[in-house]
């Protein structure tokens, strides 16, 4: 009789190990409650410059969340890591939820200076602003991409002498340059050679209509392709009167600009734009009479994570902001693979129990 009942509790204690597993197989991992301020990031590790890196973190010392990069080339302070030429010591601000948890989506393709990063290990801090003793760090790896271009000016009116600067590599040495509008159009190419280090340059007046444009950098011996963006924006005599100053006035000083523009694109285009939490329209759009200083810039899309940043305008100035956006992998399915691997387990398990119970 005691070795029937040991026998069945052998077999009942099989059969909960066996629902535990696939209960812990089937359900998502729960994140840790017990940290108060940490700094993650998704991915293997390494990136080339230009993809979009999303940042994970607790803070519940403050609702505000201080993001600055430092590495070679770089002050050992830190700079805010949209901007590489930015105030030594200064981060970009994150928003934080009510549970403590942050989120920030760094596209690197959009970084001011950029041209400062090379390929290299960087260190990202993330601190509390309020509490600046209070960080955490984390190290990724950015590598310049196969193609790498930037656009002197990226912001011109039609007509003005435009630079085209970039690096290649894989002996890349046949270069091709497209410049397309925002429908897919290609309405400049060009093909260029690039010098044994990978080095090119090309030049030439602007010759199109204003609007947003993309500039794709290929050739035959590499796989990937590199894009950018290029504003051209009205000339400033098309802003003044048309018809002429009318007499009398023609001596009067030219009144200085108090208010900037942002310019706002996406890939993919007609996503929905918010500035300062208020909405201004869809992608791309062009929204005059802002004022200067910071101001949120959210762009949102059915099926896409939302990009969120700080831009910086001026006075009289334009300025660019051209993500493009990230598939939002949350409303992906969860795979079936942890959960059948939970059930075979499970079931292999319960076999044997009911194999030693049959013995017994």
């Amino acid at each position: 009789m005691s070795s029937v009942s040991g026998s069945t509790r052998r077999v009942r204690i099989i059969a909960v190990l066996a629902l535990g597993i696939a209960l812990a197989c089937c359900l998502p991992p729960a994140l840790a409650t017990g940290e108060t301020f940490t700094i993650t990031y998704r991915g293997a590790g390494g990136y080339y410059i230009g993809d979009t890196i999303v940042f994970d973190g607790i803070n519940r010392v403050g609702n505000i969340t201080l993001l600055k990069i430092t590495g070679p080339g770089l002050p050992e302070e830190g700079v805010p890591v949209n901007d590489l030429g930015g105030t030594a010591g200064t981060g970009n601000p994150v928003n934080g939820n009510d549970d403590g948890s942050w989120r920030f989506a760094w596209y690197t393709a959009n970084i001011r200076n950029v041209d400062r990063m090379q390929t290299a290990r960087y260190k990202i801090i993330a601190l509390d602003s309020k509490d600046p003793t209070t960080t955490s760090t984390i190290s990724v790896m950015m590598k310049k991409p196969e193609f790498y271009v930037v656009a002197s000016p990226n912001v011109l009116e039609k007509g003005e002498y435009l630079r085209l600067i970039g690096t290649a590599e894989q002996g890349a040495t046949d270069i091709r340059i497209e410049i397309s509008d925002m429908d897919g159009k290609v309405v400049h190419t060009q093909n260029t050679a690039a010098s044994q280090t990978g080095y090119f340059t090309y030049a030439f007046h602007v010759d199109m209509d204003p609007g947003i444009y993309y500039i794709t950098i290929s050739s035959p011996s590499v796989r990937t392709t590199y894009r950018t963006t290029l504003t051209v924006v009205p000339p400033e005599s098309s802003l003044s009167n048309s018809t002429g100053t009318p007499s009398g006035f023609d001596n009067l000083p030219e009144t200085e600009a108090t208010t900037g523009t942002l310019s706002i694109s996406s890939t993919p285009t007609g996503a929905a734009v918010f500035v300062d939490s208020a909405a201004i329209g869809s992608t791309p759009i062009t929204q005059g009479d802002v004022a200067p200083g910071t101001h949120l810039v959210e762009i949102k899309s059915p099926g896409y994570s939302t990009y969120a940043a700080y831009a910086i305008v001026k006075a009289g100035e334009i300025t660019t902001v051209s993500p493009v956006l990230s598939r939002n992998t949350s409303l992906l399915p969860l795979s079936p693979i942890p959960a059948l691997a939970g059930l075979a387990i499970a079931g292999a398990l319960v076999g044997i129990a009911a194999g030693s119970r049959r013995k017994a």
